[in-house]
């Protein structure tokens, strides 16, 4: 039944505990059968090829479910006869790697896990063989692309020819590992077809190991049974008309694009792969006219800034046309949707009726302005790896910014006191406490890790997310903090650094920034990679050097202090506690990365406790410029 508009998720009776509020509220191959049987000859599976003599992308060419089934098979076949090689005698499941990771991070997932057989890229080919000592499990590994070409106009992949490859097999024969590519593991499944083996609902479908902010990353078991509660829960919250058409441009390494893909093909829905460069999306889009686009804040932010200083913050007629539309559209009146914002649409493809973004908060505004620009239902989530990526999803009639819906089907959600940080289950109007979530979507625990799984999945089968919630009056849940990002200031404030990240990125002068604290300090201090685009053209006009490069802007006193006046203003306008205030920052030309200074995780998420160490000399320095003006 459809909750009324006032009201978005209900009590369950009864269900009060001590130190908590009330709470709200079979296998993926078979799955793939039900969706190969109802819809065989409909487009599955489909890639741009790339034609090397005309050095483009082609448009989108696709496989069926009942081709894409056919291959899987002799796929599936192929991998038992190189694991009979390998001594695999257990049932396979996937243990992705993202595309960015280190040697060191490679090393230490792939012996975790006990990889036997390692499915890549040509080009990673050599790196791993490189690695082969420090990983002793590796029997097998299988390229994507086929040593021969595809076709004669596609070829190899850059900077690969048939020398080359006889070089890598050669090498691999070598290292006593077995080098293949797919065409002939497809081919040899063909040859000896193996039965396939179904897996059980309770059984691993995939390991996603987490970002690893504090530690190496964790290894959760996301089992066959989260897969089927994906099917089930999904469809009730995307109002998909028609086909449902999937751009796949995140890292399937991200349970995020994970449980998206299950869902398209639970669907009998369209999934088409980027080229390979993040740059050329939106080309890969306008190709594909995709309807569902599944995004991250990170990418929309991105978008917004650029649609705004093309419509609404345009100089002239265009600027004061674009402000009007944008307030009338407000008001739901759907006149300028074919004079300005059809067009916009058109980056997209022009066909999206669902936007959904996740793995990060967005901001109000601009929810509000996509929603305006696409003609399109935008909607945000919630959701973890623990928790299948799914768990909370804004109903589509409801536009509140700050808040993030309500408990999907068959979640529930409860809340936890936190006195450390004075968050109770009793507050008044709006309970608030650590989020702790229970159902189909909470994860198997984390792989060969009992003491880590205990902490997380606590009795009666409650997930503790480490996400402070607040219960709104309205049944739906916002996202007020988190329970291990904070500490604590010499005057006893308690500080929750990615929350003030948050509102001060929103400024579109900066595109990456780490606010650090400790107990022993008074104050905050910040360092800031400002965005170029914005930022350079900005600060070239304070210093009066038109052609000043963006590490010499970074170096400059006077854009130092305008940078700080800047977020000042942010944090008043935000209502910021005064000690939520940076007192002093450094502006850092290069960005956080996962590789060279290794900042950020494969997920883009910050490792505060490698930025502490990495800006050490810069922190005393500005702590001491603070308390020499003290």
């Amino acid at each position: 039944m459809p909750y009324p508009p006032s009201q978005q998720s209900y009590r369950v009776p009864n269900s009060e505990e001590p130190g908590s509020s009330t709470y709200y509220a079979d296998n993926v191959f078979e799955i793939l059968q039900q969706s190969v049987k109802a819809t065989p000859n409909k487009d599955f599976l489909g890639r741009r090829p790339y034609n090397r003599e005309q050095n483009t992308f082609g448009a989108y060419e696709f496989i069926t479910y009942q081709q894409a089934y056919e291959r899987i098979l002799n796929i599936g076949s192929g991998l038992w006869t190189l694991a009979d090689y390998a001594g695999v005698s257990q049932n396979f499941y996937s243990v992705a790697l993202y595309d960015t990771l280190g040697a060191d991070s490679i090393e230490y997932i792939m012996n975790h896990a006990s990889v036997q057989v390692l499915v890549c890229s040509l080009d990673k080919v050599a790196k791993i063989l490189r690695m082969r000592e420090k990983l002793p499990l590796l029997k097998a590994i299988i390229s994507l692309d086929n040593f021969g070409p595809n076709t004669p106009a596609e070829g190899l992949p850059s900077p690969f020819n048939t020398s080359s490859v006889s070089v890598l097999q050669q090498w691999a024969k070598a290292s006593d590992i077995a080098l293949y590519d797919l065409a002939q593991v497809e081919a040899m499944g063909a040859k000896e077809p193996v039965h396939p083996r179904i897996a059980k609902p309770d059984d691993i479908f995939c390991l996603c190991y987490t970002s690893g902010t504090t530690g190496t990353p964790k290894a959760a078991m996301i089992m066959h049974s989260n897969m089927d509660y994906v099917q089930r829960a999904i469809p009730s919250g995307v109002p998909i008309v028609g086909d449902i058409v999937v751009l796949s441009y995140l890292p399937l390494a991200h349970i995020y694009q994970r449980f998206i893909e299950i869902y398209v093909m639970t669907q009998s829905g369209k999934l088409g792969y980027f080229s390979g460069n993040i740059l050329n999306v939106v080309e890969d889009l306008q190709a594909l006219k995709p309807t569902f686009f599944n995004s991250v804040p990170r990418l929309l932010n991105r978008i917004y800034d650029r649609l705004v200083a093309g419509t609404i913050h345009a100089p002239g007629f265009t600027g004061v046309l674009a402000r009007r539309a944008v307030a009338v559209k407000l008001a739901k009146h759907m006149f300028w949707d074919r004079i300005i914002f059809n067009k916009v649409r058109a980056v997209l493809g022009g066909n999206v009726q669902f936007v959904l973004t996740g793995s990060a908060p967005i901001d109000k505004k601009v929810l509000e302005f996509l929603r305006i620009c696409f003609c399109c239902i935008v909607s945000e989530g919630w959701g973890q790896t623990e928790s299948c990526g799914l768990g909370i999803l804004n109903h589509n009639d409801a536009f509140l910014g700050g808040r993030i819906g309500a408990p999907q089907h068959g979640v529930e959600i409860k809340l936890r006191d936190i006195p450390s940080m004075n968050y109770y289950a009793t507050d008044k109007p709006c309970p608030r406490g650590e989020m702790m979530v229970r159902g189909g979507n909470v994860f198997g625990g984390y792989y060969k890790d009992e003491k880590k799984t205990s902490e997380a999945i606590v009795e009666g089968g409650w997930l503790a997310t480490g996400d402070v919630a607040q219960f709104n009056t309205d049944g739906t849940i916002s996202i007020i903090d988190r329970v291990k990002n904070i500490f604590k200031l010499s005057q006893g404030e308690y500080v929750a650094p990615e929350n003030l990240e948050n509102v001060f990125s929103n400024n579109p002068l900066i595109m990456q920034m780490f606010v650090h604290g400790d107990s022993l300090q008074s104050t905050l201090v910040s360092v800031i990679v400002p965005d170029p685009e914005t930022f350079v053209p900005w600060a070239r006009n304070i210093v009066g050097n038109s052609n000043a490069s963006l590490e010499e802007l970074c170096q400059a006193s006077a854009v130092n202090q305008a940078m700080l006046k800047q977020i000042t203003t942010d944090g008043k306008k935000a209502k910021l506690q005064g000690y939520e205030f940076p007192k002093a920052i450094k502006l850092e030309h290069r960005p956080f990365d996962v590789e060279d200074n290794q900042i950020l995780t494969p997920t883009l998420k910050l490792k505060r406790n490698v930025a502490s160490e990495y800006y050490r000399k810069d922190i005393d320095e500005m702590y001491a410029q603070i308390n020499n003006k003290a």
